[in-house]
């Protein structure tokens, strides 16, 4: 058996079907719930908002309709009968129950709905954004509702915003609550240690910026030497790490002074290396002894001598060998050694 709500919600739904309305849809959320719709309400033609596609959210209560039903947009317009958080639309008959009659239907709230889009109230606006463009700047408003209408549309076509003008102006989806705050984390107060004057005065003093003496030594760093454990706690790094950052930082700043250098080349490579400039300097200072070949004019002239018939012999004086000029140079610089006195030396 079904309430009474729930055939009047039928009955109206009837005759939305029979005689709908200019640019308004409307159908239950789900089959099996008659009590929550969605509803489709497009911009009056000839008006700013002509083109324009947006969602409206209905709810009905197991007391309609002696109480309105509860409307909301799910595409929040920049309007100023328009809440822009809730998506509320601010009508009379639906903020105040006791303006509300039995004979409304839901297809009346609808028409109502978008005859306040193209006539809005700005006695009862809820949007002071809206409202305030609206009247000092009514090309601002007329630009604003006509990126609304289109944003409505690529919303509708499952497409992405390209502009993000619109961010703070309209919204899509239902409206999410407000998150709730959360308690602050409770804070421990911190355990007071007590401690002696003494170690008092040594922390102090080497924390201490300000010296009565030159030389005067600091405590706190001569404890800390004698403990690495402390050290380490006073300084935030270990004693190993703290190396290992210096030798890096002298490493960097190396490269930044001097450039990066080679690696050292390792002993093998350095006997190589001096091998083989022996052999080049052997090269150059002693040259290989090869016999001197007659020129070409002197064997052709001694050629046509032995093609003379008859030719009497003619003895050629003896001619003395002529030495090498590098071995002259050698026996003279080893003589010159010889002659050496060594105690003038």
């Amino acid at each position: 058996m079904y309430s009474r709500a729930h055939l009047l919600i039928k009955r109206d739904f009837e005759r939305f079907t029979q005689d709908p309305p200019w640019g308004i849809e409307a159908q239950p959320l789900a089959d099996d719930n008659i009590f929550e719709w969605s509803a489709k309400i497009q911009g009056m033609r000839e008006t700013i908002w002509e083109g324009g596609l947006f969602q409206v959210y209905i709810k009905f209560n197991e007391h309609y309709n002696s109480t309105p039903p509860e409307v909301c947009f799910h595409t929040i317009p920049f309007h100023p009968n328009i809440d822009s958080i809730t998506g509320r639309p601010c009508i009379n008959f639906l903020d105040d129950p006791t303006l509300w009659k039995e004979t409304y239907s839901f297809g009346f709230v609808l028409l109502s709905i978008q005859n306040l889009l193209s006539n809005p109230v700005l006695d009862d606006a809820i949007n002071p954004d809206a409202a305030a463009m609206l009247v000092n700047s009514y090309h601002s408003y007329k630009q604003m509702a006509q990126d609304c209408v289109l944003a409505s549309r690529r919303f509708e076509a499952g497409l992405s915003l390209e502009s993000t003008v619109l961010d703070d102006k309209i919204r899509f989806g239902v409206p999410e609550k407000p998150p709730t705050p959360e308690a602050p984390p409770k804070v421990t107060p911190k355990k007071i240690k007590k401690m002696s004057f003494e170690d008092y005065h040594k922390g102090w003093s080497g924390i201490a910026t300000s010296k009565t003496h030159p030389d005067t030594v600091n405590p706190l760093l001569e404890m800390l030497q004698d403990d690495p454990v402390m050290e380490e706690v006073h300084l935030g790094i270990s004693r190993p790490e703290i190396e290992q950052q210096v030798k890096k930082q002298l490493q960097e700043h190396s490269k930044l002074i001097y450039g990066k250098f080679k690696n050292a080349p390792t002993s093998e490579e350095e006997l190589d290396a001096k091998i083989a400039k022996l052999q080049h300097m052997r090269k150059i200072y002693l040259p290989s002894k090869t016999p001197t070949t007659a020129p070409p004019s002197r064997i052709g002239a001694i050629s046509q001598q032995d093609t003379i018939l008859n030719a009497p012999t003619v003895a050629q004086p003896a001619v003395k060998n002529i030495e090498d000029p590098w071995d002259q140079d050698v026996d003279e610089l080893v003589a010159w050694t010889t002659n050496l006195d060594e105690d003038n030396l």
